[in-house]
């Protein structure tokens, strides 16, 4: 009998012990696992479980190349130029964002994307990506400069004229999230200006009256210079990305305009790929430096430029099977893309930048290849992180809430007491 009662005590103690373990992970007591330390490092040799299950490999490979919008014209054309000599099946997926893109890969619907270095980071963190492929420039160059275009009439008998005189003016940018249009640039206003717990949009519209990024992110963008009265603006803008930013400044909704070095070369009015909104000469503009002054624009800013910036890349999964993967690297070896390249195909940004003159293949893990490009999209990051750990309404200051990991510490030291009282119960009882 009392073999019995001890059992039937034991037991009890047990189920109590449970159901308080199960209480404080449903209040969320527990504490919150390590956070990832963003570099990313060692991300690309490790084989992620893909989010669903992996199709047999057969004789016949498919790579499903993810397209944004207008970029499956470029994507469809590449397909009837690379089906004829691949020993592989290219098929293009459309969809309206990267996001979109980036989650359709994600669910194992597409394969690949383009993508520039900003957003390729966010890729990169966010999605398991990694880089396997990149574009190649004029003299095998595999970077590009990040740089200020602003109206050549405000640098007239200005020698020292700088970013801080733009303050209270209009901005526009190549894309939220971008390198060239929105992180280096940030990056070196949140150095010049002392605007404490603003994350990067709050510091942004602090600085400038108005402005125009538009984001491949739902709810992102900062739209109130982009010429919408609701001061709204969508991905498809024609104010988004580098083209579109030289557009805001043509159109005079900015001031200055961050895109790459070789923008306004391409799309003014005596540039190579003119658009009818084109209106205005090479000569109408400089340079704007980050030390001050202002420069001729020529394509090679030297030192008037915010950063150089990697190769716009082509990222996949990291789940990607090394077969799949093989066929991918192939074809970016493929002469007759060049060819294409070469022969003025890609005009209109479809697909690869209307730079590239060839692709190169990655031998590098993602985190090396977009080097300080990484480390400023991670600064950027860590000022949006910094606007939430200091927000009001996170509910975790020292003032009105107490941490979780007090929390959790005051209900391991009931589960003790209770285990110790439970305990002298069943040895009372046993004794007796």
């Amino acid at each position: 009998m009392q073999i019995q009662t001890m059992l039937s005590l034991v037991y009890a103690l047990l189920l109590l012990l449970s159901n308080l373990s199960l209480t404080i992970q449903v209040l969320g007591l527990e504490p919150a696992p390590a956070p990832d330390s963003g570099d990313g490092a060692g991300l690309d040799s490790i084989e992620f479980a893909p989010n669903s299950p992996p199709l047999e490999e057969t004789s016949s490979i498919t790579v499903r190349w993810c397209a944004v919008r207008d970029e499956f014209l470029g994507c469809r054309n590449y397909v009837d130029q690379l089906n004829q000599t691949g020993d592989f099946e290219l098929k293009c997926v459309r969809k309206e964002t990267v996001q979109e893109c980036l989650d359709s890969i994600k669910s194992g619907e597409a394969d690949l994307i383009t993508l520039e270095p900003g957003l390729a980071y966010v890729a990169f963190i966010n999605y398991s990506m990694k880089a396997i492929g990149n574009e190649v420039y004029c003299n095998h160059a595999e970077s590009y400069e990040a740089v200020a275009v602003v109206n050549k009439k405000v640098c007239k008998g200005k020698g020292d004229i700088s970013l801080m005189d733009f303050k209270g003016m209009r901005s526009c940018h190549g894309g939220y999230g971008t390198a060239m249009g929105w992180n280096y640039p940030i990056n070196r206003l949140k150095m010049m200006v002392n605007f404490e717990d603003l994350n990067d949009s709050e510091l942004v519209k602090e600085f400038f009256s108005s402005v125009c990024a538009p984001s491949e992110f739902k709810g992102m963008g900062v739209c109130s210079g982009c010429g919408n009265e609701n001061g709204s603006c969508h991905s498809d803008s024609v104010y988004s990305g580098h083209m579109g930013a030289f557009r805001c400044l043509i159109e005079e909704l900015g001031d200055v305009s961050f895109v790459k070095a070789d923008t306004a070369l391409l799309y003014s009015l005596e540039g190579p790929y003119n658009q009818t909104w084109s209106t205005k000469s090479i000569s109408d503009f400089m340079y704007l430096c980050p030390q001050g002054g202002c420069r001729e624009i020529n394509g090679y800013p030297g030192t008037c430029s915010f950063g150089s910036i990697p190769a716009n890349v082509i990222m996949a999964s990291n789940s990607i099977s090394s077969v799949k993967k093989s066929a991918v690297q192939q074809m970016i070896q493929n002469t007759t893309w060049t060819s294409a390249l070469y022969t003025g195909q890609n005009e209109a940004n479809h697909l690869l930048s209307s730079s590239a003159q060839g692709l190169a293949v990655v031998k590098k893990l993602t985190r090396t290849y977009l080097g300080t490009s990484a480390s400023i999209s991670q600064s950027i990051q860590e000022l949006n992180k910094k606007k939430v750990l200091n927000s009001p309404s996170s509910g975790n200051t020292a003032s009105d809430a107490p941490s979780s990991s007090k929390l959790c510490a005051k209900h391991r030291c009931v589960l003790a007491i209770l285990s110790i009282m439970l305990l002298g119960i069943i040895f009372s009882t046993v004794s007796t």
